[in-house]
């Protein structure tokens, strides 16, 4: 597309002129002198080579390329006028595209209750949601929303962080796994080698540490059963009683009420998770990323547990 010659500002007072029937009345309604939209209607006229205006002391009408320019020119403030009112509604009422990213277990499990009543309270507002524990770089890859655990991982000091809670992590197993196992009372007495860890298998995962309610840290050397960065195939695996998993407890807050899987050493916690929603700044935020964001931070942290 080529750029515009012409002074978009020197087309509105063309148009100005046309609509208020002269350079005086013009003048007077835009709050400028006439003799300056005079000059500026000249430069226009000599820069496209062309008379636009028949000038005589009494009257003001258009030559034929006036004419032509005139009704580009109504239609270029009119879109402009559109644009503008496109802009305040979308201000003023949440509406449009929000791109998100968050982790596996945080989309599979907490936000499958969420997202509905969301949408249902804004129904203009449109969500493309990626699950993916993959680190993201929301200002490259144009995503509005980030929801990530806080860790050693999250270098992300440019953004704004929102805290969204902390999520209670412990050790569970199946009944019949601990009737077999018998009874685990302190940390050492865990089978080390039927454990089932959460960790990317990028990172070998050879110790557990579990925090007690006194804030005092037991570390075990460990050999995982299964080590995974999937926390539904983690909780598959102890229901079906292949070892204790460390996990999050909203992840399997209806299967420890029903019985299927059992709190082991409940006074410690095996991991430390702390939920943060991420965005790139507060100035200029879309109604509809500001609306998700506040929603988030209303709805998700009753459910960390």
């Amino acid at each position: 597309m080529n750029p515009v010659s012409s002074d978009l500002n020197d087309l509105y007072l063309f148009a100005q002129v046309i609509e208020h029937h002269g350079f005086t009345a013009a003048g007077e309604a835009l709050g400028v002198s006439k003799s300056h939209i005079s000059r500026r209607i000249t430069d226009l006229e000599a820069k496209l080579g062309v008379r636009l205006l028949h000038r005589t002391s009494r009257r003001l009408s258009l030559t034929d390329a006036g004419e032509e320019l005139y009704a580009h020119c109504r239609a270029m403030i009119a879109e402009a006028q559109a644009g503008e009112e496109a802009v305040r509604r979308r201000t003023a009422e949440p509406s449009g595209l929000v791109r998100a990213s968050m982790s596996v277990a945080i989309t599979d499990i907490v936000l499958a209750r969420l997202l509905p009543r969301f949408m249902l309270r804004y129904p203009k507002v449109r969500l493309a949601i990626e699950a993916s524990n993959r680190q993201v770089d929301l200002l490259e890859e144009h995503v509005d929303v980030v929801i990530r655990g806080l860790g050693v991982d999250v270098e992300l000091s440019s953004l704004v962080q929102a805290p969204l809670g902390t999520v209670r992590w412990g050790l569970v197993a199946s009944p019949v796994y601990l009737s077999e196992t018998g009874t685990i009372g302190t940390p050492d007495a865990l089978p080390r080698g039927d454990l089932l860890i959460y960790e990317s298998i990028s990172r070998p995962a050879t110790v557990l540490r579990l925090i007690g309610a006194n804030g005092d840290v037991s570390t075990q050397t460990i050999q995982p059963r299964l080590q995974s960065d999937n926390i539904a195939a983690l909780k598959e695996a102890a229901l079906a009683g292949m070892g204790i998993a460390s996990l999050p407890l909203y992840a399997c807050t209806r299967e420890i009420e029903m019985g299927t899987l059992n709190l082991v050493l409940p006074e410690f916690r095996s991991r430390e998770g702390r939920l943060a929603v991420l965005f790139p700044t507060r100035r200029g935020m879309m109604p509809a990323v500001r609306a998700f964001v506040d929603f988030l931070k209303d709805e998700l942290p009753p459910l960390l547990g």
